[in-house]
């Protein structure tokens, strides 16, 4: 997923939009998977400490498994969470998220 959001990262840019990586893993495990990938274009950002504290505040933290879920969330410029979605299998392709991104700041 993260390769698929580096591919198509110029065009989320084109709309003036921000990809944002999320994970629990440390800063310096963020670091060393995206050199893993040849580099990301966008932040990785550690929610580490307090550990998925930021997750559980948009509802994907997994308690359980001390991990996040599959997620993805649109905020628009003044904060207001436009799409928030779970993926329990198959992941969303960067193309159709830009499709919802799209119709969030209404471009066609």
């Amino acid at each position: 997923q993260c390769s698929d959001f580096r591919l198509q990262n110029r065009q989320f840019e084109s709309i003036d939009t921000q990809v944002l990586g999320v994970s629990v893993d440390s800063a310096a495990v963020q670091k060393a998977y995206s050199a893993s990938l040849g580099g990301l274009p966008y932040p990785v950002l550690a929610d580490f400490h307090p550990k998925g504290e930021m997750s559980d505040s948009f509802g994907v933290y997994n308690e359980e498994r001390g991990v996040s879920k599959r997620a993805i969330v649109i905020i628009d410029k003044q904060g207001i969470i436009r799409f928030h979605r779970i993926y329990e299998g198959e992941l969303p392709e960067a193309k159709d998220i830009l499709e919802e991104v799209k119709a969030v700041i209404g471009e066609e």
